[in-house]
């Protein structure tokens, strides 16, 4: 079979997102086998804010301090060396909104009253990151056929990972099925809120 030059550069530009597609696969699964599984179950050490990684510590003379009740390490879950500590006592705790900004969260302990306050901040999108969020999803409505104009129930299956983040922006891999048979795979972009 003779293809113009129009529909082999067509098949080419094909076969080239096909190759694409099917390397962002292979690299997705990798890195969803390579993630360590999310334990709800033990609070864990937060990481420094980078900020305070080159801010020396001083020593700042306190009389007293305070704290929540011992209990409230069991409540909030911490680990059992902490639970079992009679030397570490919970000064705060605070529940942050999940969020499509990196969160800095900072306590504040007053050497006077003693009591601790609990800060959170939005840090700003990144102009450029490298990121590895996926989404699969099930769906179930109605299509309209183009030439009928006929509504059609069908269901949906989608499959979007994204690799690189521009501020709000996400760039990457999406590939979807329908009941019908019809499927779409390519690349795209798309803004979050």
């Amino acid at each position: 079979m003779d293809f113009t030059a129009p529909q082999r550069i067509l098949r080419m530009i094909a076969g080239v997102i096909g190759g694409f597609l099917v390397l962002a696969a292979v690299y997705s699964a990798y890195q969803w086998m390579q993630a360590p599984a999310v334990n709800t179950t033990v609070a864990h050490v937060a990481t420094v804010a980078p900020v305070l990684a080159k801010t020396k510590k001083v020593t700042t003379a306190m009389h007293s301090i305070q704290t929540y009740a011992p209990e409230a390490k069991a409540n909030l879950k911490l680990p059992p060396a902490v639970i079992a500590s009679t030397t570490q006592q919970v000064t705060g705790a605070a529940t942050v909104e999940v969020s499509e900004h990196k969160q800095t969260v900072t306590s504040v302990v007053d050497t006077v009253t003693g009591e601790t306050t609990t800060y959170v901040k939005d840090e700003p999108l990144p102009w450029i990151d490298i990121e590895h969020r996926g989404e699969a999803r099930l769906d179930v409505g109605y299509k309209i056929d183009a030439r009928t104009q006929i509504p059609q129930r069908v269901g949906r299956l989608s499959v979007v990972h994204d690799f690189l983040q521009m501020k709000a922006v996400h760039f990457g891999v999406a590939a979807s099925i329908d009941t019908t048979g019809e499927a779409f795979a390519g690349v795209g972009l798309g803004y979050r809120w």
